[in-house]
């Protein structure tokens, strides 16, 4: 935030929102997807573009806060399921209407072999089933005018 150009006393205020304990990150999420649920309604059609991205993060002063990301010992990563909607006709981004994070387990790294008898409920499939049931929760009618576009790894199959 030091780079921002804010005064000093919009750098405060910053800080103090970002250390205030009353503040709920999934608040300020669900204000933002309620937000895209508006601009959806003014839209014919809508795309879902759907995918996981991996957040690399090879500082060691948050090293042990992450999970592993199978490279080997040096990065961690924070891992984002997003779902975002396009309205293909205006060529409009609509907005962010579901985001999943998550960190793998340090502990589990190198367990691939016992990915098929895992709960699917801790499979990272799951979040992603969970993802596009919370978009349908949302958009609710609005989802007649919605084509969901995954890469080819999304499945929600329990193997």
């Amino acid at each position: 935030m030091a780079k921002l150009p804010f005064s000093p006393a919009d750098m405060e205020g910053a800080y103090r929102f970002i250390r205030n304990e009353n503040i709920d990150a999934k608040d300020i999420a669900e204000a933002g997807f309620q937000s895209t649920v508006s601009r959806a309604n003014e839209h014919e059609e809508l795309l879902a573009l759907e995918d996981t991205t991996t957040l690399c993060f090879p500082h060691r002063s948050i090293k042990d806060e992450l999970g592993h990301t199978n490279q080997g010992d040096r990065i961690r990563a924070l891992h984002v399921h997003s779902t975002l909607l396009f309205a293909p006709q205006s060529q409009t981004i609509v907005g962010l209407i579901e985001q999943q994070r998550w960190s793998r387990d340090i502990t589990k790294r190198g367990q691939k072999h016992q990915h098929a008898t895992r709960p699917y409920e801790e499979k990272e499939s799951y979040k992603w089933e969970q993802a596009s049931r919370r978009v349908v929760e949302r958009l609710g009618d609005k989802m007649l005018d919605v084509i969901s576009v995954c890469d080819r790894e999304q499945t929600y199959s329990n193997t």
